[in-house]
């Protein structure tokens, strides 16, 4: 038996099979759990996690669309090993990349303390489901720092944070693409103090900003923009009303590795990549070609004075 099992993303599709024994073996025969409550018939619908050992299959959980997880089962011989949480762990992770705000689930009620220390709070009273006691508990999703990819990207959360992350682990280099540059994307609480620390460590740190409308930002009062008057010599912003290669969507753009996208649509979900570097050197080269064509007008210079 090996110490470190396996974790893998499986599909309904293709281990259909590898995950109905595992949870037969551990919810209809262990646990009494009455067949047609098992099979909900959203399986085919989730994303599913398996750990093996070997190539044995000892455990697995799922995640719905709307972030409930479930169906977590370890097999006996594997219990209190850390691989429940493993399992639990990667969900989470999933739920994060599909750019989910919370998850949820029932935990069983002698599970309560373990979903709590994975840091799952309960919600209400318990309940009986199956004929096992349940607690209803849930978990807020941390973008900050996120170091997975996220897509759908939704505003304002999770880009707000997102581009917080951007900021704060920038090296030399951020460029900001945006028409408006709405203050409820790009001034989460924080991100100033992640733009002076930016521009304060290194002499060839350097933020770029290229908006549509610079008269609408003054008049607004811009807390990000005001941010300029302290770093003149490193904040840079420019305004380009229109160009053929900028559609009106939003971009930040993270040294030469990272970046997050917003397409101009507003029903449109986003997206984050941490590390993607080809994604970013086509990007960077249209932004350089946008932030030549851009001018600093009266309106932006006046934050300098």
């Amino acid at each position: 038996m090996s110490t470190e099992p396996t974790l893998s993303r499986a599909r309904w599709a293709q281990d259909e099979e590898t995950l109905k024994q595992l949870r037969e073996t551990v919810f209809v025969q262990e646990q009494q759990v009455p067949a047609e409550i098992e099979w909900d018939g959203r399986d085919r619908d989730a994303v599913h996690v398996i750990a093996r050992d070997g190539e044995r299959a000892i455990a697995c959980g799922r995640l719905l669309a709307d972030g409930k997880i479930g169906r977590m089962a370890v097999l006996p011989d594997w219990r209190g090993r850390g691989v429940g949480a493993t399992i639990l762990a990667a969900l989470v992770d999933e739920a994060r990349q599909q750019g989910l705000r919370r998850v949820y689930l029932h935990a069983q009620a002698h599970a309560e303390g373990f979903y709590a220390a994975q840091g799952f709070g309960a919600e209400g009273e318990r309940f009986e489901e199956a004929g096992i006691a349940h607690v209803a508990m849930a978990r807020e999703i941390d973008f900050l720092d996120c170091p997975v990819p996220v897509a759908p990207v939704y505003q304002p959360e999770p880009f707000a944070t997102l581009f917080l992350s951007l900021a704060r682990s920038a090296r030399r280099h951020l460029a900001v693409l945006s028409p408006s540059l709405d203050p409820a994307l790009f001034e989460p609480p924080g991100v100033s103090e992640a733009l002076t620390a930016l521009c304060r460590q290194t002499r060839e740190a350097e933020v770029r900003i290229l908006v549509a409308d610079g008269r609408a930002l003054t008049a607004r009062g811009s807390g990000l923009l005001a941010l300029a008057r302290r770093l003149p010599s490193k904040l840079f912003l420019r305004e380009l009303p229109e160009h053929p290669q900028w559609p009106g969507d939003s971009c930040v753009l993270r040294d030469r590795d990272g970046l997050l996208a917003l397409p101009a649509d507003p029903l449109s979900g986003g997206s984050y990549h941490p590390d993607d570097r080809p994604r970013v050197a086509q990007e960077l080269d249209r932004f350089d070609t946008l932030w030549r064509q851009g001018q600093e007008t009266a309106e932006l210079r006046a934050l300098h004075i």
